[in-house]
Order: structure tokens, then sequence, then C-alpha cells
């Protein structure tokens, strides 16, 4: 089940209710604009949680929280160091430092306001990828999401209070020295530690060990107190470098969501602090790769290639680029740059014997893709195209063997029994095409152009319903002028001149210069149809 959607028409109350209610598991990915959070639940319940901008580590929380100590953790890290597929939650019970009811506990604290934060974005959009679970090496738990968004309507009251109140988030705030002799909890003393007049508010919340609406409302109580201001005029927020990995996995998720102006925006923080970080530029080409903006992408991409010459998702994507540019030369030199970085990789391998058949050099193609066949036959790419070069060098009884190869390794993919049926079609055995076609349509039977071949295939032999019937599934904005024509062929067999004179007519709007169209409406017009 594919969910997806803006919050300002479906409330993410509603959407966590529909997952919980159809018992479903998968990712629920939540974005603001700003901040980037994932809601994982598996068979209706809620078991982890995560923003992207706020990722706390559990063994910096443990500390915080003096539940352990830092000699504790870093004895606990080292371990994990050696055994890298045991969760830190678990070497920390072994180690006795810690209870499992108090481990979830925490953690349960910690994906609660995780979520509650969440719940505070009335903006911006939502995708559910079913079946996407947790990696491994986190710690879930079971939470209902009935229970927990009751409690979430209780803090959203409460952020309702002070919401109004509090200056944006981008306000940088200063210290005041007031005589009030009032003491200061451990929550206001280290939000005061935080403020050092150059970090906003949004700053504060990512630095601070409290939860977001816990923070939110020790400003505030500091503000209204008098130990913090805003000052007489704005202050800009510094930038911090330790901030670069958090605008990277900003945009890295934000392009994966394909929402790239929000992407573009994270990766020009990164280079704001560093005008070489080649992953950023890489990024930045892929999203106007994705635009359409060629030049733009080649500009990023060759800044990324000056730090990382040697990085292959670049190689190739630079590859892919200038065969968009029909540069068919430098994207192959690129390709053979990466394969002698990495003579294995089947996937330059493909883009390399695609570029040859592109560019009509058959023989030279037919040897790369029959070698990734034998090195590696679960690849889709050569049995693609192996076939028709085979035509092309009049091996026609080896592409029909390749196809039904094809066919038996690939059974869902309808386009292998197609491509069979057609050559069989043009060898004269039109039994065997039909039955071809036919199992192809029960594959795919939504794929139109499987069914304008048995159409074609129904009008050549003259049964004309069975063509009429299938032409009539291809889509409006599919027909080509000769489907149209063929179309109204059939209506003036069956009688219908004006449905025939409509589509002759449709068939002329796109192809103006046909001389048979032309006629066949002529001769309509003049004898009525007798």
């Amino acid at each position: 089940m594919a969910i997806k959607g803006s919050l300002t028409e479906a409330s993410l109350p509603d959407v966590i209710q529909l997952l919980a209610y159809s018992t479903k598991s998968g990712c629920l990915s939540v974005t603001d604009g700003r901040n980037f959070g994932n809601i994982f639940i598996k068979d209706g319940k809620i078991i982890y949680a995560t923003i992207l901008s706020r990722k706390q580590r559990l063994g910096d929380i443990l500390v915080n929280k003096q539940i352990i100590d830092n000699e504790t953790l870093s004895r606990a890290l080292e371990i994990q160091k050696s055994a890298r597929k045991k969760k830190l939650g678990e070497i920390l019970i072994e180690l006795g430092s810690i209870g499992r009811e108090m481990l979830e506990k925490e953690l349960k604290d910690q994906i609660e306001q995780t979520i509650f934060t969440m719940l505070t974005w009335e903006s911006g959009y939502f995708n559910f990828e079913a079946d996407l679970l947790p990696s491994p090496e986190e710690y879930t738990v079971v939470l209902s999401a009935q229970e927990l968004l009751l409690e979430g309507a209780r803090h959203i009251d409460e952020w309702r209070k002070i919401e109004n109140k509090l200056p944006s988030f981008e306000t940088v705030l200063i210290r005041h020295e007031t005589d009030a002799k009032i003491p200061l909890t451990n929550e206001e003393a280290r939000i005061i530690e935080l403020i050092d007049g150059s970090r906003s508010i949004d700053d504060i919340l990512k630095l601070s060990d409290l939860d977001f609406f816990e923070t939110c409302r020790t400003i505030y109580g500091l503000l209204s107190a008098g130990f913090l201001e805003k000052p007489e005029k704005p202050l800009e927020s510094k930038k911090v470098t330790a901030d670069a990995t958090e605008y990277k996995n900003l945009g890295f998720a934000f392009y994966k969501t394909e929402m790239f102006d929000e992407a573009e925006r994270e990766y020009r923080k990164v280079l704001e602090i560093d005008y070489r970080d080649a992953e950023a530029l890489f990024y930045l080409g892929m999203i106007e790769l994705a635009r359409g903006q060629y030049s733009a992408a080649r500009d990023n991409f060759n800044k990324a290639a000056e730090v990382e010459p040697e990085r292959i998702s670049l190689l190739i994507n630079l590859a892919y680029l200038n065969t968009k540019l029909n540069d068919y030369d430098t994207a192959s030199s690129f390709l053979q740059k990466g394969l002698r970085l990495m003579p294995d990789n089947q996937k330059i391998r493909c883009n390399l014997g695609r570029i040859k058949y592109t560019t009509g050099k058959f023989d030279e193609a037919a040897v790369i893709f029959e070698e990734i066949m034998k090195k590696s036959p679960e690849i889709i790419t050569p049995y693609i195209y192996l076939p028709v070069i085979m035509l092309h060098q009049e091996r026609l009884d080896e592409a029909i063997e390749l196809l039904k190869a094809a066919n038996d390794r690939f059974p869902r993919f309808s386009f292998f029994c197609n491509n069979m049926a057609v050559i069989i079609e043009a060898l004269d055995r039109p039994e065997d095409a039909e039955k071809l076609y036919r199992q192809a349509l029960e594959i795919n039977s939504k794929d139109e152009r499987i069914i304008k071949n048995l159409a074609d295939f129904y009008y050549e032999a003259q049964i004309l319903g069975a063509a009429k019937e299938l032409y009539e599934r291809i889509t409006e904005e599919n027909r080509d002028w000769q489907v149209l024509f063929k179309m109204g062929n059939i209506y003036l067999r069956q009688g219908d001149q004006k449905n025939a004179l409509s589509f002759w007519e449709n068939a002329l709007k796109l192809n103006p210069k046909s001389d048979i169209v032309i006629r066949n409406i002529e001769v309509l017009r003049k004898t009525g149809g007798k």
C-alpha cells in the first residue's frame, strides 16, 4: 500500500491511525521542509522513531540522565567494535550497567518525545514505504499507536499555549544579567549554558539533551523571567562545522523523497562550511540531473571529480550525463576509467554495452553482454539487448533461444514474451505468436505495447472484433495515427460510418500528410460509405 501526501490535507495522527488500524509494517517518513523524521511501524505497532536533525545516541542519553557514566559507555562501545552485530543496549545489560526494563523505558521515552515533536508539524509531506524496518543495530520497542496519540494530543495542547509566545526558531538569543534572586533548575542551567550569543533557538533545540517540549518550555520560562532576551538588532546565527553531517543526512533524505529544492538547500549549507565537499557537490549534480538541467549537473559533477576523481558513482553518472548530451566518446572514457578501478563492476560494463549498442557497434556490444551473462547470469540487462543485436546479426534462432531463456529466468517481465512473439510472427508462425502475446498479457495486462501488438496481429488476420476490443483498451493519449486509422477501418466494416470518419479525422491530425487517410476520408464523404 503506497501512502503519500501533504500534512495540510491529512494530519499526521490520522495517517498513523490508518497504518495502525491496517496493521501495516514499514517506514513512515515525515518532513516539515526543515526537519526529516522516520516512524517505523510493525504490524500496526510503533517500534522506533528518529528525527535526523535531532538524533540522539542511546549511550549519550543514558549518560546525560546519569544512568551510566562515561567510563561505562566507553567500555561498551569498545566491546561493540569487536562485536558489531550486538546492540549497545544488549552490551550494557550484559555488563550489568542497566536493566532491560530501564533500557526499554528510556527508549520508549525517547521514541515518544520524537513522535510528539513530529506531531507539531502541521505543514509538509509524508510518505509510507511498506516493509522497510530499522537497521538491525537499532534497539526497538513496541508502542501502542492509539495510546501514544492520546498522550501526544495533551502535549500538543501544551505546545499551543507557548507556541505563539516564543520568537521564531531563527532568532538568536542572548543572556541577560538580572538582579532577581531566582534559583535556576538543572534544566534551566543546561539551556543557559547553550546560549552563547550566536546560536538560534533552532540550534539550541538540536544541541539540547532535553526533549523538544521541555526545551521550548524552558526557553519560554527563561525569557519570561528575564534571564534571556532578544537582541535589539537581530543577530545571524553562526554556522557550526559539526552541522555538516546533519545537513548531509537531511539533504539525502529530501533527495530520496524527490524534494529537490529542500535537498539543494541542505547541500548548499554543507558547501558554506566546505566549498569542496565532494558528497555535497555530487548530490547537487544528481539534483540538477533529475531536473533535466544537464549543464548545471555537469558543472557540479566536474567539481566533485576534482576532489574525488576515483569515485565510482561519480564516474557512472558523468558517463550517463554525457550520453544524455549525446557525447558518447566522453561517456565511454569515464566508464573505461571506472573499469580500470573496478574491473568486475558489472554495472559499468552494462552501461558500456548500452553505449556500444546505441552507437551501432553491435559486435562490440555483443561481446560485452555475453561476458556479463557468463559471470553474472542474474543481471537482466544483457537479456534485453542481446536478442535485438542478434536480429541485426541475422542470428534469429539464437535470438529466440535467448528470449526463451530470459522468459524462464525472469518470468515477471512481460517484454521478453512480447519480443519473442514479434520474432515468431515475423517467421510466419501465427499460432505460436498469438500464444506468446497472450502469455505476455497474462503477465502484464496493462502493457499497452503488448496490447497494440496483439491487436495488430488480429487486425492483419481479419479477426476484427478482437482487434477492436484490444485497440479500445489503449488510452487515448497513447493511440498513434495508425491505431486510429485501423479503428476507423474496423468501424466502417461494421457499418458505423460516423465513428469511422471521426477516427480518420483524428488520425489525420496526428499525420496530416498521410495519403491513405486523406483518400479514405474523401471517399467516405463522397459515397456516404457505399
